[in-house]
Parts: structure tokens; C-alpha cells; sequence
């Protein structure tokens, strides 16, 4: 009986519990200028792929999940999780590592920018500003 309760409980909270949604979901692009790419996909369901490029050489491809926590509608943390047999940087790009950015959505959801926040820091680290790219058309 309480078995039944408790399992009818977690279902009912199964919404709750979702690492992610669908506002931060889409295909973004951040230029970080002299030659350098970022392309990342975000799935509404917690998954994302990058690639970071620098002047046509690919520097890192990384895949994983991903854990939001809005604070509001266009603003929170993200917390990106690369799943090590499936993402490969170069050595001028690092190893593949958590990151935690403090994220905010702009210009109707068009604009995304990551401030990074490092490791056992109070103090943020680089900013990305990632445009929301159309999708292919045909």
C-alpha cells in the first residue's frame, strides 16, 4: 500500500524534477572573433552538443547533459555535464570539464550570454554571447 502511494507520488512529480525546458533550447552561435566559433545545440530534454573551431581547425567537440535553474523567465544557471566518450577538445582548447554559467536570455529569446563561473571562484569568468540560428529552410 505505501509502496503504491509513494510510487504514485514520484510519478505525480516527475514534472518537477526536469533538469531543463525548452527556453534555453534551440541552436545557438557565438563568435568570439579572430577566426573563433562556438556552434551548440540545446535540447529542451538536457542534452547538448558543441563544436568550438578557431580559423577552421576544429579545437573541441563535446557532447553531455545539462542541469537549469531558472531564476526567472530569461535568467539562471546552466550547468554543463560533457559525457567523456563522447566529446575530444585539442590540447590549445583543454580538457573536456563541467562548467557552470550564469545565463541570460535576451531579444525574445534570440540572444543567449554565458558567464562562466570557474570553480571555487566568487568571481565570473568569460562571457559568450550566443545568437539563436535560424533553422534550414527546404
Amino acid at each position: 500500500m505505501y509502496r503504491r502511494l509513494l510510487l504514485a507520488a514520484a510519478l505525480a512529480l516527475m514534472p518537477a524534477l526536469a533538469l531543463a525546458d525548452e527556453s534555453v533550447a534551440g541552436q545557438w552561435q557565438a563568435d568570439l572573433g579572430h577566426g573563433a566559433l562556438i556552434s551548440m545545440d540545446v535540447l529542451a530534454d538536457g542534452y547538448w552538443t558543441s563544436q568550438t573551431i578557431e580559423n577552421n581547425k576544429v579545437l573541441a567537440t563535446m557532447a553531455g547533459t545539462y542541469r537549469q535553474e531558472k531564476r526567472n523567465a530569461t535568467s539562471g544557471t546552466l550547468v554543463f555535464t560533457p559525457t567523456p566518450s563522447k566529446s575530444k577538445a585539442s590540447q590549445e582548447h583543454g580538457a573536456p570539464q563541467v562548467e557552470t554559467d550564469q545565463y541570460t536570455l535576451r531579444d525574445n529569446g534570440k540572444a543567449l550570454r554565458l558567464v562562466t563561473r570557474h570553480a571555487g571562484s566568487s568571481t565570473s569568468g568569460d562571457t559568450m554571447d550566443f545568437h539563436k540560428q535560424s533553422p534550414a529552410k527546404g
